[in-house]
């Protein structure tokens, strides 16, 4: 039986692997259009954000905000940049940071959202708020109403992260949120971990929409955003895209089939 089990296993990962996204993938951004914000030592916390635009960004406009713990006794930063089809973030020597990545068209329509920043104080900086809310403005009807199911359903509708590097031993606080046009937001957290020293990464790059909290019509979205908080100090690391994706029906029915097994393999592959 258990050579049995393994042969399926391989079978779905063939599938899964064997059949290209189809044309409902959408998008979301490839990070070829250039722009970077960094937040300077001066403040507890420093904070600042920059807007972009562009053609191959989804709605046609990004939006970075940034913030790090870096006080002036720091004399560091925390820099978010996109170029050459990656989205950057670097933390400066001894400090930690918090990015977040908004699309929501031009913005027009905004209104303020909370963000979580939960640095802790460093040695010379005691004062510093071990948790802080930090007010970021979204047009929670921004993209007018994006279809993400492309026909397909929530179970087999997911995210995709090209991570194209992640430091060894570093500790990353990832949430990730989406409203629909009425202002109802779907939201998922996780913290990710990656002891590996290896080019192997020790988490999911993939987000499936049933995953997250909260009830909206993903036929209807009308924004996304995303936020990063390291957890560790000199933090590095980039993703090279993120897009939605379906998962191929003939794979979906297959893991399905597996039942149990396939629960087990992904409960390794997560860790949150």
């Amino acid at each position: 039986m258990k050579s049995i089990n393994i042969y399926m296993l391989a079978t779905a990962t063939a599938v899964c692997t064997a059949v290209p996204a189809s044309a409902a993938t959408v998008v979301i951004d490839d990070f070829s259009t250039s722009g970077a914000v960094a937040s300077n030592f001066g403040g507890n916390p420093a904070t600042d954000s920059q807007s972009t635009a562009g053609a191959d960004i989804i709605g046609g406009e990004r939006d970075l905000w940034v913030s790090t713990d870096g006080g002036d006794s720091f004399g560091s930063q925390f820099e978010a940049s996109a170029s050459d089809g990656e989205l950057n973030f670097t933390n400066g020597s001894g400090t930690t940071g918090q990015a977040i990545v908004i699309y929501d068209g031009n913005g027009a329509g905004a209104t303020a959202q909370t963000f979580s920043f939960n640095s802790v104080p460093g040695p010379d900086a005691p004062d510093f708020p071990k948790a802080f809310s930090a007010s970021v403005p979204v047009d929670t009807a921004g993209l007018g109403g994006l279809d993400f199911l492309q026909g397909n359903t929530i179970t087999n509708r997911r995210f995709e992260f090209d991570v194209t590097s992640f430091d060894a031993d570093g500790v990353l606080q990832f949430e990730a949120y989406v409203w629909d046009t009425t202002g109802d937001l779907a939201r998922f957290s996780e913290t990710l971990i990656n002891p590996s020293s290896t080019d192997e990464l020790d988490f999911s790059t993939t987000l499936k929409f049933d995953e997250f909290t909260g009830v909206i019509d993903w036929t209807d979205v009308g924004a996304v955003a995303f936020s990063v908080e390291s957890e560790t100090a000199e933090f590095d690391g980039s993703i090279g895209s993120i897009s939605v994706v379906p998962l191929p029906a003939s794979a979906l029915l297959l893991l399905g089939g597996l039942g149990g097994f396939a629960a087990v393999g992904r409960r390794r592959r997560r860790k949150a």
